[in-house]
């Protein structure tokens, strides 16, 4: 998949994937932006607000934080079995609810949250076991 930054502006950041453009909501870190797209969470190094960027995937087995936010509902236990692109929770930031899914198939090691607790971008919220 072909994913690039174009723009951020207000709320949203306009992204290119594999040649369609979607509105995602985005935060920024420093000089790096995150935006979650498609069940995986993407990085992108910008040297200044015009500039554009490759986005990177993340790629260990942990679904962290895209942003800042509140935990509305978690939707598995430890334990559960989930396919690639499961619902794994909610998450309420920027006045919308995320849905954070599973980017690949395997099992809940933990979940690091609590319903109702505030997180902040990079908290590691639920942590995959890749199927083998």
């Amino acid at each position: 998949m072909n994913v690039e930054l174009l723009s951020t502006d207000g709320e949203e950041a306009q992204v290119r994937v594999d040649g369609r453009v979607y509105s995602v909501p985005y935060a920024i870190h420093g000089s790096t932006v995150s935006f979650h797209f498609d069940g995986e969470i993407y990085f992108v190094e910008v040297e200044d607000k015009s500039a554009r960027g490759r986005a990177r995937r993340q790629r260990d087995h942990s679904m962290e934080a895209p942003m800042p936010g509140v935990v509305l509902r978690i939707l598995v236990k430890q334990g559960d079995v989930v396919a690639k692109g499961a619902p794994l929770l909610i998450l309420e930031a920027m006045k919308m609810e995320h849905q954070l899914t599973a980017p690949r198939e395997g099992t809940i090691a933990s979940i690091n949250c609590r319903e109702g607790e505030l997180v902040q971008p990079g908290v590691e919220l639920v942590t995959l076991e890749v199927s083998s």
